[in-house]
C-alpha cells in the first residue's frame, strides 16, 4: 500500500493491490489538508502527464495514449494521399511516436494485452505511412523504417536511461545507489562481465516489476560489447542493431 500526494493538482491516491484496497474505507481516513483546503483521494491522479491509478494497472495511461494517437492520425489522413512517405515517416517521428515513448520507463509492468494494445498502435502508424489496409501484413514495412517492436522499444528507452546513469558521475544517487557493478565489489571478474548488476532481492511482484529490478536483468543478458560501449550513441546504436537483427 502506498498514498501519493499531488499537490500541484490538489490530489491524492492511495496506492495498492486489488485484494487489499477494499479493505480501506476512503470516508474513514483523516482528511489531507494543504494550505487550508483540503485535498480530495482521487481514483487516477496525473503526474508529469503520467496518469496513475490506484492498482497501478495503466489502463488510463495506456487509454489515453491511444486516444492521442488516435485523434492525430484522424487528422494527419486528410493530407495522406498528397505526402511523400519521407515527409509521413517525419510526422510519425514528431507527433506520434512521442506520445508511445513518453514516460514509457515508469510503467514497465504492462499486461500483454495492453502491451500487444501499444504495439497496434504502432502499426498505425506505420499504416498511415505505407497506405497500407487494415489486415496487411507490417513487418516488412517496420524493417523498412528500421523501427524496432513495441517491447524492444521500450527495453531501448530503458536500458538507455540505465547506461546514462551507470556513467554519468553527476547522477542522482537515489537512482545511481540502486544498481551495484558485482566486478566492483569482488562478486565477479571485470574482464570476465564488465557492470555485471546485482538482481535486487525483491519478494512482491509490485517491485519485481520495478525498473531496478528490470533493467538490471535485462542489462545482465546484454553481450560485453554492448555493456562496454565508449559512448551513449555508440551504445544505442550496437542494442538498436542488435533489437532489429
Amino acid at each position: 500500500m502506498g498514498l501519493l500526494v499531488n499537490p500541484n493538482k490538489s490530489q491524492a491516491i492511495i496506492i495498492g493491490s486489488r485484494r487489499l484496497l477494499p479493505k480501506i474505507q476512503i470516508s474513514d481516513l483523516p482528511h489531507l489538508i494543504l494550505n487550508g483546503s483540503v485535498i480530495p483521494y482521487m481514483p487516477t491522479v496525473k503526474d508529469l502527464g503520467l496518469l496513475i491509478d490506484q492498482n497501478l494497472s495503466w489502463q488510463p495511461q495506456v487509454n489515453n495514449v491511444s486516444r492521442r494517437i488516435f485523434s492525430n492520425i484522424h487528422s494527419l489522413k486528410r493530407l495522406q494521399n498528397c505526402l511523400p512517405v519521407k515527409t509521413k515517416v517525419h510526422l510519425c517521428q514528431t507527433l506520434l511516436l512521442p506520445l508511445l515513448d513518453y514516460g514509457d520507463v515508469c510503467y514497465l509492468d504492462l499486461t500483454e494485452d495492453r502491451l500487444n494494445k501499444l504495439e497496434r498502435l504502432q502499426n498505425l502508424c506505420i499504416r498511415y505511412i505505407f497506405g497500407l489496409r487494415k489486415y496487411d501484413h507490417i513487418s516488412e514495412y517496420r524493417s523498412r523504417l528500421e523501427w524496432v517492436e513495441i517491447r524492444d522499444r521500450r527495453h531501448l528507452h530503458m536500458l538507455t536511461l540505465l547506461f546514462n546513469i551507470l556513467h554519468n558521475p553527476h547522477s542522482p544517487t537515489y537512482l545511481s545507489s540502486r544498481f551495484i557493478d558485482l566486478s566492483a565489489h569482488g562478486l565477479g571478474l571485470r574482464s570476465e562481465t564488465l557492470l555485471n548488476l546485482l538482481i535486487p532481492k525483491h519478494t512482491s511482484v509490485f517491485y519485481e516489476k520495478s525498473f531496478t529490478v528490470q533493467a538490471a536483468k535485462v542489462w545482465n543478458k546484454l553481450d560485453p560489447d554492448t555493456r562496454n560501449a565508449p559512448s551513449i550513441n555508440v551504445f544505442k546504436g550496437r542494442l538498436k542493431k542488435s533489437f532489429l537483427s
